[in-house]
């Protein structure tokens, strides 16, 4: 029976199963296991290859039913609200972009109508503040409203010295000026309009279809510090001294250049002159960007500026006023 056992007991350890285990060989002596690959540095990264402006398609803009701009002696007004045929309401955030809601047909209706109803929209006009008899008061900058309203066929267009300034005990009372100034405190805080007249009450950045750009180069004019240079930020094809056409107007008979640029060209250039440290950002909702860069080709500087069109303006640059 010893013998039996003895068969038995080897079968079984024969039918076992078998797990084997392959041995990890260790890295060489003074070897460290890397994690990841490096990245490479910025500077190596390659510039990104120019491309072609999009050509502007056809496009019919939108009614303005009003606008509002707050402006002063320098320098362009700022618009702080715009409201268009299709109800779209573009106003100016605290921080200086652009934002856009919409209204429905009847909003946009009460809006008009407050303007309307204050019977000064009948004819363009100029409320400027006329001192008290026997007052001179010194002479400063003032502010300035301006407001453009649709009335029938006609643009009637509209200028105010607001009240509430401070110098205002030394100039008549007018209660034109008071009604334009109540306008203009209602349309920059829209708290007041009800619900039921947004059809979208949420403030989301404003995107543009168009945008102006507008450049000047300046041969043989020393850059300040140290700009960036404009062949390693200007993303197109085009030489940007070519960019466009020709406008006059330009302050000092500067000759400057502009061109009508899609939204996605715009961000692009945006990004690029972002990425070169030209300019901050520039994107949807951003009013206006201003750069100054190097220009080796010229030996002198360019001088940038892009704007995004508003809804009712034309995407032409026939007519526009170059920068100071």
């Amino acid at each position: 029976m010893r013998w039996l056992a003895l068969a038995l007991a080897v079968s079984l350890v024969a039918c076992e199963p078998r797990v084997i285990v392959p041995r990890t060989a260790s890295p060489p002596s003074g070897t460290a296991a890397q994690s990841g690959a490096a990245s490479p540095s910025a500077s190596a990264q390659a510039t990104p290859a120019k491309v072609a402006l999009s050509p502007v398609p056809s496009f019919t803009p939108a009614a303005r039913l009003v606008s509002y701009e707050r402006g002063g002696d320098i320098g362009q007004p700022s618009l702080r609200f715009l409201l268009t045929g299709d109800g779209r309401v573009i106003t100016e955030e605290t921080g200086g972009d652009l934002v856009q809601r919409k209204l429905t047909p009847s909003g946009a209706a009460t809006m008009v109508l407050q303007a309307i109803q204050t019977g000064l929209f009948e004819r363009d006009a100029d409320f400027g503040r006329a001192p008290l008899p026997g007052t001179t008061p010194p002479a400063h900058g003032t502010t300035v409203l301006i407001f453009v309203v649709a009335n029938g066929t006609r643009d009637v267009r509209v200028s105010v010295v607001p009240t509430g300034q401070p110098d205002d005990e030394l100039y008549q009372k007018s209660a034109e000026r008071d009604k334009l100034t109540a306008l203009a405190r209602g349309y920059e805080d829209l708290s007041w309009v009800p619900t039921s007249q947004w059809a979208d009450s949420r403030a989301q950045p404003y995107q543009p279809s168009f945008h102006r750009l507008f450049v000047l180069p300046q041969p043989n004019a020393a850059p300040s510090g140290s700009p960036p240079d404009v062949d390693a930020v200007w993303p197109f094809l085009v030489p940007v001294e070519s960019v466009g056409e020709l406008t006059a107007g330009g302050a000092g008979g500067a000759a400057w250049r502009c061109a009508i640029l899609v939204d996605d060209d715009a961000r692009t250039l945006g990004d690029s002159l972002a990425r070169g440290g030209a300019i901050a950002r520039y994107g949807w909702g951003s009013a206006i960007a201003t750069a100054i860069l190097s220009w080796r080709g010229g030996t002198g500087t360019v001088r940038l500026q892009l704007t995004p069109l508003l809804p009712h303006e034309a995407a032409t640059c026939a007519g526009a006023t170059p920068p100071l």
